[in-house]
């Protein structure tokens, strides 16, 4: 592949990343503001149970399809790597790969931290 088909891949995946996002973000903006409403205190425990499984469901397919997306862009990293004579965005792209890594390790983090911290407000 050509440096410049690398560099669409590249733009292609971040879109990609950007839009797997945007499930969970509904997911929890929903459940946060019913929290904050109050309406979990509220509700029944079949609905808190819900509401775990639903979170945990729309937050692991999100996060595996994110974990996907990373590990291709991974391996376009190493191939521009491999291209001979690159302009200063691959040499950028090229240089992402401690990025991608800490962004993964990132995403597990936050999403225990959201995790527990969300079992803890319904329970």
């Amino acid at each position: 592949m050509s440096e410049k088909d690398l560099v669409e891949l590249w733009n292609s995946k971040r879109s990609q990343l950007t839009k797997a996002q945007f499930s969970s973000v509904v997911a929890l903006a929903v459940l946060a503001a019913l929290a904050l409403l109050g309406n979990i205190e509220t509700a029944s425990q079949e609905a808190r149970i819900f509401a775990v499984v639903f979170l945990v469901s729309v937050g692991a397919l999100s996060v595996l399809t994110q974990f996907a997306i990373i590990r291709e862009a991974r391996a376009l990293v190493i191939e521009i790597s491999k291209v001979k004579k690159i302009g200063p965005v691959a040499k950028t792209i090229a240089k992402s790969d401690s990025f991608l890594v800490f962004t993964q390790g990132l995403m597990v983090a936050l999403s225990a931290a959201l995790l527990v911290t969300f079992i803890l407000l319904v329970m």
